[in-house]
């Protein structure tokens, strides 16, 4: 999937602010995004809680986004991670009694699910401000190993070097972000 003229115009704009390329953004895939989420998902409330999210992250991150992004894979792989979530969150965790060999359901409190958002919003603006200080060949070769799930044989062509140069760009900066982080 490439991106379109019009998909990197809105994405640059986004990182400048502008809350109307911001809009255009999500009036071109909202409706696709649903419905790609409802595969995922046969609740609506959670599909369009999970796109308004990805939303809400792209404009309040929107100063460490990278620079060069298949902004349409990114929307789509970003809603399948928070559908995901929001579908594990929604599950019931199951607890054992075994003074009664019965099953009880134990939800996670309100409050340990807050924090636990929390604590991966803070995670995620700290990997977001890291990844600021990346080479912009880092920053390539890290979207194309997880958020592409490309193998090294295939970033390593398109950034023409080696495969072992690949292999030790990224683990280098796996390595410089855990430091960081």
């Amino acid at each position: 999937m490439e991106n379109t003229k019009t998909d990197i115009f809105l994405w640059q704009q986004i990182k400048k602010g502008d809350i109307t390329s911001f809009e255009k953004l999500y009036d071109i895939y909202a409706d696709v995004l649903l419905t790609f989420a409802l595969q995922y998902t046969n609740e609506p409330t959670i599909a369009k809680d999970a796109i308004h999210d990805v939303f809400l992250d792209i404009y309040k991150y929107r100063n460490g986004l990278a620079e060069s992004v298949n902004v349409k894979s990114y929307l789509f792989k970003i809603t399948q991670r928070n559908i995901l979530k929001k579908n594990k969150a929604s599950q019931k965790i199951f607890h054992i009694n075994t003074d009664y060999d019965t099953v009880t359901p134990k939800e996670e409190s309100f409050e340990e699910t807050l924090i636990e958002e929390e604590n991966n919003l803070e995670l995620n603006s700290k990997l977001a401000y890291a990844m600021q200080d990346l080479t912009e060949k880092q920053r390539t070769a890290l979207f194309y190993r997880f958020n592409e799930d490309k193998p090294y044989e295939e970033i390593a062509s398109i950034l023409g070097i080696s495969i072992e140069s690949c292999r030790t760009l990224i683990y280098r900066c796996l390595k410089e972000l855990r430091k960081k982080l």
